[in-house]
């Protein structure tokens, strides 16, 4: 058996758009005020496996898809600003000598619009994401998949050749520093990316863990903002009137506070955190050429 983390990977936080939505929403007693949810996008270098990329972040792919009834409904309930062009997903990654087709493997926490916007820019990469969550992305009908964030139009046509499913990885054992969590899937089959479902949110979620310069867990959309987790605030509850599973968010957010306040926490990263954004992101420790 694979032993976790024994294989260190390159790391670099990128934002690629984002949205706006009153603080409070993401936090309980925040403020009424709108503010900006980046959209985080984790690039990864491992030194066998090449690039990789944890979701997309936000394209000019979402305002094609968001053009019609009933899906221009979502941006107008979820006020997007797409990234200027010098910020686009593409034009990050080139600027530190990365193209498109160098990108091995992205790495999917869901399917929502957010997430996966910029697939379709990288037509050689695979996938990995969990069954459950592509299986739900697939039966809704329209108006459901737009009711959950879900747009079949992001997708790539050959999604199903590229795609697999995380669940279908090896289950590796993690040392008591990452308790609650016990074991996390061994996504590269070499215990150096370690994929768990974090449902609530959506029906299914796929975190993931990796050792950088320090042990780090991006949790997708488990946690909104990183002072949640510091004071034990959950979302509004009207938040939850748009989460799969209302008990299972509180769980998961419950195992990701006790690891966060835990002595040997990683550095835990939600996806749309402004502090975290301002703390690590822009780090350009991934360049090439």
């Amino acid at each position: 058996m694979n032993k976790p983390f024994a294989i260190r990977v390159k790391f670099d936080l990128l934002k690629v758009g984002h949205c706006q939505h009153p603080e409070c929403m993401a936090l309980r007693s925040g403020g009424r005020r709108a503010i900006d949810f980046p959209a985080l996008v984790g690039l990864i270098e491992h030194p066998q496996r090449g690039l990789m990329l944890y979701d997309t972040g936000y394209s000019r792919h979402f305002h094609e898809a968001t053009k019609r009834f009933p899906e221009c409904l979502y941006r107008m309930i979820t006020p997007v600003t797409l990234p200027p062009p010098e910020e686009e997903l593409l034009a990050q990654l080139e600027s530190r000598g990365i193209r498109a087709s160098d990108i091995e493997t992205i790495i999917i926490s869901h399917f929502h619009a957010d997430h996966v916007a910029g697939l379709r820019d990288f037509p050689k990469a695979s996938f990995i994401a969990t069954r459950s969550e592509h299986t739900l992305c697939k039966q809704k009908n329209r108006l459901g998949r737009l009711r959950r964030a879900y747009m079949r139009e992001l997708l790539p046509q050959d999604m199903e050749k590229r795609l697999q499913y995380a669940e279908m990885m090896p289950l590796i054992p993690l040392p008591d520093a990452w308790k609650p969590f016990e074991a996390m899937h061994d996504l590269l089959h070499d215990g150096s990316l370690l994929g768990v479902d974090l449902p609530g949110h959506t029906a299914s979620q796929l975190g993931l863990a990796f050792y950088a310069d320090k042990p780090i867990f991006l949790i997708g959309d488990s946690c909104w903002k990183i002072e949640g987790l510091i004071r034990g605030k959950k979302p509004s509850p009207l938040a939850y009137l748009v989460f799969d599973d209302g008990e299972a968010y509180d769980a998961t957010f419950a195992k990701l506070r006790a690891l966060y306040l835990s002595p040997h926490a990683p550095l835990v990263i939600p996806s749309h955190c402004t502090t975290t954004w301002r703390q690590y992101g822009g780090s350009r420790r991934i360049q090439r050429g």
